[in-house]
């Protein structure tokens, strides 16, 4: 049932990301009185529609997003009408012909404003301790914090020239800079200093860790992050979101640094069971008789335990709330073109790269946490999906506009054939990168030891 939520969920997220970015295609092509020819939700055979003012609104087979035909846009199939085999003239001028195209990466940016803004004025639950100054209370051992000298007590006040005021900042400048060296500007007894830190890559994704935390306590308990499927936690009747309270009658609590280890070596205290789980589900607290299984030296039930940090709800007015999504946007455009920049250079790993496998987990786990968080994703995938297709590869928005900005420079328009060469190049690139990034998203997300004989 996950797959099939987690392919629902994907469908949902992708089909109305791509309709709003082909609808401003469609709107600016409109303004310009352009021939639309098609309007299509999903691809392939068209099952159903309407013909209405010389353009077929039209559903298709495969819902998955949509596509919108401007004949004479080039230089793809809209080159020429549907059944035809005639180049058409190309349409307009060059720079409404660029309006055209870059009207879909611009839907996109606004739809992640929007979205944003709608979810900053619903509310938001996020760890209380973002909002807080970054004052540091925990170096980790053998972490890059520690290399760099920092000790307890240190405020953060800059990372990179960049003000850091609360947690947040912190934490997601370390998380976008793995193995890059950061200047960051402390105050320590009264007195501004600069340390140099390196954040270790941690996760699958390829985050960075400064090891650098607030006091959350010793009294910090494991939260379920995720069950996975046919665990010895799903069959119990575990789920994602329950606070794990004891195993076996051991208290489950310490240092958030140190919930793992306790959790790992009360299961296996208990193995092979079955033994008792005590845990909190919202205001109730039940007990779950859990049989773990033994993986290799390990006893597993199947779930990912992280810390039961507090959290609170962050929620603006309307005219606030437009404010704080532009914010975001802003953020996020610079993480996607830092991420993005250091990957050409060299300096990222391919798996800070999510592929559909990945995105398809996200909005599953997002559809099933509720309304806000899956809007939230959808926000943070718009803007990508936006800034993705201005790239200048051939096949894309930003190929497009490259074409036309060469054509500007000699003053003519190339012939089809040399269109349709450029177009086949980049359709190599494009199914180059699938293939590196679905190969990635295998990596991470398919376990070693899938294979059943």
């Amino acid at each position: 049932m996950t797959i099939v939520g987690n392919t629902l969920a994907l469908l949902l997220v992708l089909s109305v990301l791509v309709v709003v970015h082909e609808f401003g295609h469609y709107a600016v092509a409109k303004a310009f009185r352009f021939p639309v020819e098609v309007f299509s939700f999903g691809f392939g055979k068209r099952l159903f529609g309407k013909k209405w003012k010389g353009t077929d609104y039209r559903v298709s087979a495969i819902p998955l997003g949509g596509y919108v035909r401007v004949i004479g846009l080039g230089p793809d199939e809209s080159t020429v009408a549907e059944g035809s085999s005639t180049e058409a003239a190309p349409v307009g001028k060059r720079w409404q012909r660029a309006l055209i195209l870059l009207a879909g990466p611009f839907m996109n940016l606004l739809l992640a404003w929007l979205l944003h803004t709608a979810v900053f004025a619903l509310g938001v639950r996020v760890p209380a301790y973002e909002r807080e100054a970054p004052v540091v209370k925990v170096v980790e051992k053998g972490s890059a914090g520690e290399a760099a000298g920092f000790q307890p007590g240190d405020r953060i006040l800059s990372i990179a020239g960049k003000e850091t005021p609360r947690w947040r900042d912190v934490h997601f400048t370390f998380g976008m800079n793995a193995r890059e060296t950061l200047a960051v500007r402390i105050e320590r007894g009264g007195r501004t200093q600069t340390l140099d830190v390196t954040p270790h890559a941690v996760t699958k994704y390829d985050l960075g860790d400064s090891g650098l935390l607030p006091d959350f306590g010793t009294s910090v308990r494991p939260r379920i992050a995720m069950v996975v499927s046919k665990s010895p936690a799903e069959a119990a009747g575990l789920k994602k979101g329950d606070v794990i309270l004891s195993i076996a009658g051991k208290e489950i609590q310490g240092a958030p640094d140190e919930i793992f280890t306790t959790f790992v070596s009360a299961v296996a205290s208990a193995a092979p069971g079955p033994f008792p789980l005590v845990y909190r589900r919202g205001e109730a607290t039940a007990t779950a008789s859990v049989v773990p299984r033994k993986e290799g030296d390990s006893w597993r039930i199947g779930i990912q335990p992280v810390p039961d940090l507090p959290e609170v709800i962050e929620r603006f007015p309307l005219g606030q709330a437009f404010a704080e999504g532009w914010r975001r946007v802003k953020t996020d455009f610079r993480m996607t073109l830092s991420i993005l920049g250091r990957l050409f250079r060299g300096r990222a790993s391919i798996r800070s790269m999510s592929g559909p496998l990945d995105i398809a987990k996200f909005s599953g786990e997002a559809a099933r946490t509720g309304a806000v968080p899956l809007v939230a994703l959808m926000a943070a995938i718009s803007l990508q999906l936006g800034i993705f297709n201005l790239l200048p590869i051939p096949v894309l928005d930003g190929g497009h506009l490259f074409l036309l900005t060469l054509e500007g420079a000699v003053r003519r328009d190339f012939s089809l054939r040399v269109k349709e060469r450029i177009l086949q190049l980049g359709f190599l690139m494009i199914v180059a990168l699938l293939v590196v990034v679905l190969y990635n998203d295998l990596a991470k997300n398919i376990p070693a030891n899938w294979w059943p004989f």
